[in-house]
């Protein structure tokens, strides 16, 4: 299971990612000129201080009168003015490391390709007939990324050296290089442009360390001003660390390193297998080409499927963050998005293939982050809404600030639009589902009691005091639709974000107080919590349908600015909550609102597309699911199956890869449902290793679209 092409990478949405959960690497594989584009999780720009807004707090309530008016734009303005915080931060990369090779000749039988199997990456070539090669992997064990070049002849002549966007040293040496160097303390958002100073240095900013060491080489090292030449060797060993150098005269040699990396890897990875048919020996641009043209390949999505579990493994282990915007695969200094934690949906969507798809291991970074979160989030609960518990809004970083942003450094006011995002302090309630989801798949008492209760309490004590009476319903106000907007009724032109009581709010307030309610259940505690939250369900406002059959999105049938809005927040409560599971009613005014976003044209950007697929999945829509899953991999899809939205958001590929999962098998609300979305294009196959509730494994085998036999254990 590989993908591979026959010839380098001519952008960075064509490399080759592989990474150890905290160091990533993005390998081009030019022959005269390598560039390993180099990551490490914890290199960001910023510094530990609060961003809350001290002064919001106050307006609170004027906002909630001028909603209850239906004064929507001035509630919008005084939210912009008043209410808002400071951007978060930025990833950052940590630079490129180069070998220039001197190679005199055409090259030839070109190859480069990525084991996921074993999570090695190779680079192969001949010039003038003799037969060069590399091979790159990121040890979770050892803590590095090594790389090994070798030839039939003592033909090996390059200089490596290493640049970075960030201020830097590199210190070259016969063994090697030593790097050091200082990170931003500010970095604006790369979609503000309007400030004199994006990008501030000062003396704030985190440090950062790393290097290079030569391991071996039978040829010659030769320390020069500009880099680390080689010369006349036919093997070179190297190995890349970032923040903390691992004590390498107690590894092993080169070959124990390999076969202890691809030990540690294929222990997570092997647990879950796809067949829809034979790979062919066919590049993978080429075939995934082959599907825009019409052709059919259904291996191409058994491919797709554990390359979605290969990126996960690559980017969320033990010890590190968790898997941000884009993996830890980031090269812009100002990336899109700060390349931080989207929580309205992408944050979350990256984990959706974790339970399912096997790789509980992968989930440890989230529920740490999720940790810091709520720490931080009492601040803000506090600060600006003098609630207790705990809030989160739209956007997180490094730092775990848990303020609504949009606030550019210096200044006083947020921009433009920005309450669009921001004002939506339903983020933390969202992330704190995946905690008794993990209980669910994984009943563990202990975690069930000591991970998930204490955040979960803060997260409904939250919500508890959020919530307002308004005409003898409790309300959510000022409450938006994620990234979505309505027209001002009466006007032409304008369109606002701000509303009341929006159908998203309300399915993750149930979902919470029930979670909560579950876990206290399990647990055997009276908690003093579980009378509020009783009161509060008991007079929580409905969800409402509208008109045309559709669930509303806001607390009334507002016109939409956008009918085709690639957020389809309001159906969080069909998936990926399973709170309308058994409710027919519910679940139609989900499927008509879906079929009616699509119509408008919704649907294409990638992880929108593949949250898509999870909505049909559970419709048991099977032919719907498979348009979508095959418009992410031709509409959605880079060629080297990097998800678009564009520009690339690694969300895509969880997401998808968990709709493919949830095609073959799901459980909700207690009953389990075998190939409940296969689609007939998938004739024969079959999946091993999917997980299902209460600790359970499924294997199932399928021919000519029929269930052949399956196996619950």
């Amino acid at each position: 299971m590989k993908l591979f092409y026959t010839e380098p990478a001519g952008k960075w949405e064509e490399t080759l990612p592989i990474g150890n959960g905290s160091l990533g690497a993005m390998i081009w594989g030019n022959e005269k000129r390598e560039c390993l584009g180099l990551n490490e999780e914890s290199l960001w720009s910023g510094y530990r201080h609060d961003k809350n807004n001290h002064g919001a707090f106050p307006y609170l309530e004027q906002c909630r009168r001028l909603v209850e008016q239906e004064k929507y734009e001035q509630a919008e303005e005084l939210i912009r003015t008043h209410m808002l915080g400071e951007y978060n931060e930025s990833y950052l990369p940590l630079g490129n490391l180069y070998m220039d090779f001197d190679h005199e000749g055409d090259v030839t039988d070109y190859s480069r390709d990525l084991n996921l199997d074993q999570s090695v990456s190779h680079v192969s070539y001949r010039v003038n007939g003799v037969s060069y090669n590399r091979e790159y992997f990121a040890s979770y064990p050892a803590k590095a990324f090594f790389i090994k070049l070798d030839c039939e002849k003592k033909a090996i002549n390059t200089l490596i050296s290493f640049e970075s966007q960030i201020p830097y040293k590199a210190e070259y040496g016969k063994e090697g290089i030593t790097i050091s160097g200082k990170c931003p303390e500010h970095v604006d958002p790369s979609y503000v442009d309007y400030t004199p100073n994006p990008i501030i240095q000062g003396e704030k900013g985190m440090e950062f360390h790393g290097g290079l060491r030569l391991l071996s080489c039978d040829g010659e090292a030769v320390c020069e001003k500009d880099g680390l030449r080689i010369l006349n060797a036919s093997t070179v060993l190297l190995a890349f660390y970032a923040v903390k150098e691992p004590a390498f005269d107690r590894l092993s040699a080169y070959d124990e390193i390999k076969e202890q990396h691809i030990r540690d890897y294929k222990s997570i990875y092997d647990k879950a297998e796809l067949y829809l048919g034979e790979q062919p020996e066919v590049p993978t641009n080429v075939r995934l080409q082959s599907l825009r043209d019409g052709e059919k390949d259904n291996a191409l999505y058994a491919l797709y499927f554990q390359y979605g579990r290969y990126l996960l493994i690559s980017s969320s282990r033990e010890g590190s963050l968790p898997a941000n915007l884009q993996g830890i695969w980031s090269w812009q200094l100002r990336a899109p998005w700060s390349c931080n934690w989207t929580t309205n949906i992408n944050a979350q969507m990256n984990y959706w293939l974790a339970q399912s798809c096997n790789l509980k291991e992968c989930l440890k970074p989230y529920f740490e982050f999720v940790k810091r979160i709520c720490e931080e989030g009492r601040k803000t609960a506090k600060v600006h809404y003098q609630c207790r518990g705990f809030v989160h809004h739209h956007n997180a970083d490094y730092w775990c600030n848990t303020n609504p942003v949009g606030m550019a450094n210096g200044e006083a006011e947020g921009e433009p639009e920005s309450v669009t995002w921001s004002m939506w302090p339903m983020g933390g309630a969202w992330l704190t589902n995946e905690l008794f989801k993990h209980y669910e798949y994984n009943p563990d008492r202990r975690f069930l009691e000591k991970t998930a209760y204490p955040i979960l309490k803060e997260a409904a004590l939250f919500l508890i005091d959020w919530l307002y009476l308004y005409e003898d319903h409790y309300v959510t106000c000022p409450s938006t639709s994620p990234e979505n907007k309505y027209k001002v009724p009466g006007s032409k032109d304008s369109a606002v974000a701000v509303a009341m009581s929006t159908a998203m709010d309300l399915a993750i307030i149930r979902e919470v107080f029930g979670n909560f309610q579950k876990t206290c259940e399990i647990l055997g505690l009276d908690d003093e919590v579980l009378s509020e939250i009783t009161e509060r369900l008991s007079k929580l406002t409905p969800f409402k349908i509208g008109s045309k059959g559709q669930l509303l999105e806001w607390h009334k049938e507002f016109e939409e600015l956008e009918p085709g809005h690639r957020h389809v927040s309001h159906l969080y409560g069909l998936f990926p909550s399973e709170l309308f599971e058994g409710d027919e009613t519910l679940t139609e005014a989900c499927k008509t609102s879906l079929l009616l976003r699509l119509a408008n044209g919704g649907g294409y950007t990638g992880w929108s597309c593949a949250w898509i697929i999870n909505l049909f999945a559970a419709l048991e829509d099977s032919e719907h699911a498979y348009e979508y899953l095959k418009t992410l991999l031709t509409r959605s899809s880079y060629d080297n199956l990097w998800c678009a939205h564009p520009p690339f958001q690694i969300d895509g590929n969880f997401g998808g890869t968990a709709g493919i999962a949830n095609m073959l098998v799901q459980e909700r609300n207690g009953k389990v449902k075998i190939l409940p979305a296969l689609p007939a294009e998938f004739e024969d196959g079959y999946v091993k290793g999917l997980r299902i509730k209460n600790g359970k494994t499924v294997d199932i085998k399928w021919s000519n679209g029929k269930l052949e036999d399956y196996k619950i254990y």
